[in-house]
């Protein structure tokens, strides 16, 4: 499945952050963010730690610690330039479908 998205690699998110648009696709063994012609993926094995966190009590955003950094992702109804209005219950579920993918993989029954 595939997600409108903004999202920052970087150490931290703030408000002064730029953001750039892509979309997020979720696949069976990892997920690729997309923007552009470029494409980055992250395994799910990679994934050291996952979060839902409030951004300035505006919007959820998800921290996605991995082996190469942190990227922040969050979905997105439009994007205006560095102005996004953010899917709340969009990125809600696509951090339950992350988070628990990273636990099946990092724990295996």
């Amino acid at each position: 499945m595939s997600y409108r998205i903004f999202y920052h690699h970087g150490p931290e998110l703030g408000l002064a952050t730029q953001v750039a648009k892509g979309a997020l696709d979720i696949e069976e063994n990892a997920i690729t963010i997309k923007s552009g012609g470029d494409s980055y993926p992250i395994a799910f094995h990679d994934i050291q730690d996952v979060q839902l966190i409030r951004l300035h009590k505006i919007g959820r955003v998800i921290r996605l610690k991995h082996n190469k950094g942190t990227h922040f992702v969050s979905v997105i109804r439009f994007m205006i330039g560095q102005f996004a209005l953010i899917n709340f219950l969009a990125t809600g579920r696509v951090f339950d479908r992350i988070q628990s993918a990273v636990l099946s993989k990092n724990n295996p029954a």
